[in-house]
């Protein structure tokens, strides 16, 4: 009998690296919310644009996940 090989861990990610793609949901979320409130028209498409970025991307994770 082989003795069990050892589990490869994966390296620790930075504060940063893992805090940088919600920092870029939330600054897209706040600008969405900012063009919303302030413009018509095409800030208006922006806005939505911009705040279905985060429900897409949740859409994306949660069928990946199964």
């Amino acid at each position: 009998m082989r003795p069990p090989k050892p589990v490869a861990r994966r390296p620790r990610a930075s504060l940063a690296r893992v805090m940088a793609i919600p920092a870029l949901l939330l600054l897209a979320s706040i600008a969405g919310l900012v063009l919303g409130l302030t413009g018509d028209g095409l800030p208006d498409a922006l806005s939505w644009a911009l705040l279905s970025i985060p429900i897409i991307l949740a859409v994306i994770a949660f069928s990946r996940r199964g």
